[in-house]
């Protein structure tokens, strides 16, 4: 496809749930993928702007925008550039009430549906945001890789694909472990007197230092041993994988990420959950069941405003009375490099994912890895834990990673 048409391509069922949390600029707690750069330096903003709009080229769903009805959905890539913004202000990079420029709701009607804030102080941070309904972590990553790209004057591959969910390999219905309802949480509910749910979460960065392969392995181990306690049971955790990999010719920013349902033992090492991972892509467990359902297909033609309000009635219910099908969630967004994130002014040395508001799962951690440290960011919804109960937690998963290191 030439770069000076307009790219167009149908919204997924995955697309269509993100939405649902939230798609005009007054819907808080969106699911909104958030990446964070740090660094010393910065960029001018004339400069990044140039950068965006260049990025756009190769990685049109930076400017996708909803557009059609009923069960006629679709992205066009019609919208306004990401937002840039340059707020000067001290920031250390961790969880503040008063971080402005995190959580902040965009708007997938009129736009943009991305942006960039660059916070100055002593040290600088890039925030890169994207609704979530137009990509995934990995396609979060390509998006800021095309930024820097595009600052440092380098070609970059072209996003194009129209490649879905919907056209993928079947899931293989056999494969899927039987349903958990009602998991173990690693933290005691002691926030739960609330009369109004806050949707919003909690959040905490953790910096592992050196380098380690089996960090995520790790950290699948560390969840479960906090979920589990004293007890001997089986702790079912969720691993997001990449669905790339059925489809290694396209190259898409669509949302294209399954699920890996591990019940991990107390037995459990990182050699038998690699071989259990390795078993359950083997089945094809994590590729989509039911995308290509008549109840999907029926699902889009219900009104986003009335999914809005059934997505919201569905998510009270369940934090009335949490019963969640996993204990965690473990998501890696890979391995980089700080010199594709630095440009002639700007020097990265850290770079962390803070994973969207965790609804269908009590504890997310989000891992990205480089040479010298692994920085894990913790997070947690706010009506089912407190601040001082989120640090607690977050103390003790980090001693468990050290004692197995």
């Amino acid at each position: 496809m030439e770069h000076s048409q307009v790219f167009t391509r149908k919204l997924s069922l995955s697309d269509l749930i993100y939405a649902a949390s939230g798609y005009k600029e007054s819907d808080q707690n969106q699911l909104v993928c958030q990446l964070i750069v740090e660094g010393r330096g910065s960029i001018d903003e004339q400069v990044l702007q140039k950068a965006v709009e260049k990025a756009a080229h190769s990685n049109p769903a930076i400017r996708a925008q909803l557009r059609g009805f009923w069960g006629i959905k679709y992205w066009s890539s019609t919208g306004p550039l990401p937002r840039i913004k340059t707020i000067h202000q001290e920031w250390d990079g961790h969880y503040r009430q008063d971080s402005t420029f995190i959580d902040k709701p965009l708007d997938l009607i009129h736009g943009p549906v991305a942006e960039i804030i660059q916070v100055i102080g002593e040290k600088t941070y890039l925030v890169f945001r994207i609704h979530h309904a137009v990509t995934d972590g990995v396609g979060l990553m390509d998006y800021v890789r095309c930024v820097f790209q595009a600052l440092n004057h380098q070609q970059s591959e072209s996003f194009y694909s129209k490649v879905t969910v919907e056209r993928l390999p079947p899931g293989n219905l056999k494969a899927i472990p039987p349903k958990v309802t009602n998991a173990l949480i690693p933290f005691p509910l002691d926030n739960m007197n609330h009369q109004e749910f806050d949707r919003s979460r909690l959040w905490t960065r953790l910096i592992i230092p050196g380098k380690d392969n089996k960090i995520l392995l790790k950290t699948i181990l560390a969840i479960a041993e906090l979920a589990r306690g004293c007890s001997e049971e089986s702790i079912r955790i969720h691993v997001p994988a990449s669905l790339r990999r059925h489809v290694p010719r396209e190259k898409t920013s669509a949302n294209l990420i399954g699920m890996v349902r591990l019940d991990v033992e107390k037995s459990d090492t990182c050699r038998t959950l690699v071989k259990k991972f390795n078993a359950r892509l083997e089945e094809k467990q994590e590729l989509p069941i039911a995308a290509n359902s008549l109840t999907s297909k029926l699902t889009f033609w219900v009104p986003l405003r009335l999914l809005r309000k059934l997505e919201k009635m569905a998510m009270g219910k369940m934090l009335e009375r949490p019963r969640f099908q996993c204990s965690g969630t473990a998501s890696s967004l890979g391995k980089i490099e700080f010199q594709e994130f630095s440009t002639d002014t700007f020097k990265a040395n850290g770079c962390y994912g803070i994973p969207v508001p965790p609804l269908g799962s009590p504890l997310m951690a989000v891992l990205v890895s480089h040479d010298n440290a692994t920085e894990i960011v913790l997070s947690a919804n706010r009506t089912l834990i407190s601040e001082c109960s989120m640090g607690k937690i977050s103390e003790q998963f980090k001693q468990i990673i050290e004692i197995s290191r």
